[in-house]
């Protein structure tokens, strides 16, 4: 059986927000977690939130908001990216949770976030990988992907600015102020493996013409036939201005002797 679309972009995207659903629903039930399972900055014990930070969340708001993004986004990534999509969530996942993990709860900052917990540095990172690389490979579709998810997430970027700097942007998801520092931590590493990974996965088509070692054998026998009537008509032009010349001091010699 053919399918539209390749099967991964509907089974990787429902592998990603089944675990969070789970729990969600296991919380929803009245099951309580004992410790924090998010990231802690720069704490021993908060390291493994790195991992499992995106599954979990503090309300319907929290993880409605990051469902449809994130299943959206994995699925646009994976259509435009194939196996690349794989290493950037994988690899994205981890890294912009140590990034989180080292910039969180910045001293100089009051209100902080204690426990970092949601899967919105995963859409982050997603948005961020998938706006810069369509704008870094100059490739027209991928490009016509960037400016929907400009109109689409375009506002995500106030979700980087402390809440503090703009107070008029502070908003709570559940009872908790949202993490800042997580989005920032996603959209830096999205724009990083964009630049990084450039140079794998579709890019800008090259004119045959202008790629490397190009040979194109009619091209050659149109251009030698191209030269060929060219030195015929060279020739032809030059036997007939001989022949115009001849014929000139031909009248000019009868011209002579009749005089």
């Amino acid at each position: 059986m053919n399918y539209p679309l390749p099967k991964k972009t509907i089974i990787i995207p429902l592998l990603l927000l089944l675990p969070m659903w789970i729990i969600f629903l296991f919380q929803l039930n009245g099951y309580e977690f004992e410790h924090c399972n998010g990231v802690i900055p720069r704490t021993f014990v908060g390291l493994k939130g790195i991992l499992f930070s995106p599954f979990f969340h503090s309300g319907w708001k929290h993880i409605l908001s990051n469902t449809f993004p994130l299943a959206f986004l994995s699925f646009i990534a994976l259509l435009m990216y194939e196996r690349l999509a794989y290493y950037v969530i994988l690899f994205g996942w981890i890294m912009s949770g140590m990034i989180l993990w080292l910039i969180g709860n910045p001293p100089f900052l009051d209100d902080y976030v204690s426990c970092h917990i949601g899967a919105s540095s995963i859409v982050y990172l997603l948005a961020s990988f998938i706006f810069f690389s369509g704008i870094i490979r100059k490739e027209r579709g991928l490009m016509a992907i960037s400016l929907i998810i400009i109109l689409l997430y375009g506002g995500m970027i106030w979700g980087m600015v402390p809440q503090e700097i703009l107070p008029q942007l502070k908003t709570n998801v559940g009872n908790n102020p949202i993490s800042w520092e997580g989005h920032l931590s996603g959209f830096i590493t999205g724009a990083f493996f964009a630049y990084l990974f450039r140079k794998i996965g579709p890019q800008k088509e090259v004119p045959k013409w202008d790629q490397e070692n190009y040979y194109d054998p009619q091209a050659d026998d149109l251009w030698e036939t191209y030269q060929e009537q060219e030195r015929l008509k060279a020739e032809y032009y030059e036997s007939l201005q001989n022949e115009i010349e001849q014929h000139y001091l031909e009248n000019e010699a009868k011209n002579s002797s009749n005089s």
